[in-house]
């Protein structure tokens, strides 16, 4: 396809850093895009843009600490929408929102990590890495049957358990 801004040069579908806005902040998140192997200019395909939304509401969920659409599916886990729905005393519609990347107010982000807690889904570290200033949670499967994986390299961890003990290695 030829590119409509500077009418020279092809689109060429492949990753990219795409900036958006989410709640009134600009974030850039990496997502498959069109680019002009021209001039530059970066577009984006219908079918890629409920992914880029995706990315871009983890993005600012990440700066607010707060669990990611990957994450609340983790802490999820097996169970049904309906029933985890239940579980938190929301409606289904709201975590299928959540999933597919609507932002949580962080009263039901807060009721998320109480369930992950109460349900013994894993250890929740909050991870204070190198990429980012502000700690955000980080889980980790601890169940009898899952093998536990530590924090990303180079970064403070805060471990979180159930006993409500803090320990900080």
């Amino acid at each position: 396809m030829n590119c409509f801004v500077c009418d020279e040069g092809m689109f060429i579908d492949q990753f990219a850093e795409v900036e958006g806005e989410v709640k009134g902040e600009k974030f850039k998140v990496r997502t498959n895009a069109l680019v002009c192997d021209k001039c530059g200019h970066v577009a984006m395909e219908g079918s890629d843009t409920s992914e880029f939304m995706r990315r871009l509401a983890d993005a600012y969920r990440r700066a607010h600490n707060l669990l990611t659409s990957e994450e609340v599916k983790r802490i999820r886990g097996g169970m049904s929408q309906q029933r985890f729905a239940r579980a938190l005393g929301v409606g289904v519609a709201s975590v299928k929102r959540w999933e597919l990347g609507l932002v949580q107010e962080e009263r039901n982000n807060a009721l998320i990590l109480e369930f992950a807690r109460r349900a013994n889904r894993g250890w929740i570290f909050e991870s204070e890495d190198a990429c980012s200033a502000e700690p955000r949670p980080l889980l980790v499967g601890a169940g009898l049957w899952s093998r536990c994986h530590g924090p990303p390299a180079n970064s403070k961890v805060t471990i979180f358990c159930q006993e409500a003990r803090n320990l900080t290695r």
